[in-house]
């Protein structure tokens, strides 16, 4: 049709890392005016400030339910991006460890001298899921990677998911216990002890130094500040500061 120009769409990203034939979704207040990718689908209030145009080539759309209009438009054309990739190991000696210890690693980037123990799991999909207009629940993409720095060690029967959009990073030295689940797009910091049976919700962030212990569940898109302590059994809901103690359900600062 005269007139019309056509775009192409070749990749899924963040609304903060997009780029040109990239699609990405926000709910991020202000996200349009700053959306540098080609394709947005975004809340009303992410479209706030777009009296100036975005990027040149850049298209948005508004939705008030923009996560499950991104779920639909990448299941209906962008499912490739879902299948499981082999792992991409710095060192040929830990893919062989991970193949005699039985561990599931998929859509991953391992590091050097990583450990990952027996029955271990990286880079599965998460729980994602949106309700349509019939309240059925809709899956949202899993397309990211985990990506295991340096050091890292993460314990029997732990589980790691892959970045719904974006990755989940777990930093140099980070130590993940036994039974940990580490859910999508966390960012594990420097030097973290996150202890067995914990959970760590998705979109968390812990600061470098963290301390999680036993059985403690952080809700997500929690921040964690550097070097706080959560306490055994704790259920933290909401942000914790640099070098703090929290305990208790819920979860309450002790010091």
């Amino acid at each position: 049709m005269a007139g019309v120009s056509r775009v192409e769409i070749v990749a899924v990203a963040t609304d903060r890392q997009a780029g040109a034939g990239d699609l990405a979704w926000s709910r991020r207040p202000g996200a349009a005016a700053a959306f540098r990718g080609t394709l947005l689908i975004c809340s009303p209030d992410a479209a706030e400030g777009l009296s100036q145009s975005p990027a040149p080539d850049a298209t948005v759309v508004v939705s008030e339910r923009p996560r499950l209009a991104m779920a639909l438009v990448v299941a209906r054309f962008f499912a490739h991006l879902a299948a499981d990739t082999p792992a991409v190991y710095a060192d040929p000696a830990t893919e062989r460890l991970v193949e005699e210890h039985r561990a599931w690693v998929r859509n991953a980037v391992v590091g050097r001298n990583v450990r990952i123990e027996p029955l271990a799991t990286v880079g599965c999909s998460g729980m994602g899921y949106e309700r349509d207009a019939q309240d059925r629940l809709v899956p949202f993409p899993q397309l990211g990677r985990v990506m295991l720095e340096d050091d890292v060690h993460i314990a029997a029967q732990a589980m790691v998911q892959r970045g719904a959009i974006g990755d989940t990073v777990v930093r140099r030295g980070a130590k993940i216990g036994p039974h940990v689940n580490v859910g999508h797009n966390v960012d594990v910091g420097e030097d973290c002890l996150i202890a067995g049976h914990a959970q760590v919700g998705g979109g968390a962030r812990l600061g470098r130094g963290t301390i999680v212990w036993q059985s403690a569940a952080i809700a997500n898109g929690v921040t964690v500040g550097a070097g706080a302590v959560i306490g055994m059994g704790a259920m933290i809901r909401a942000d914790v500061g640099d070098g703090e103690v929290w305990v208790g359900n819920p979860g309450k600062r002790l010091r």
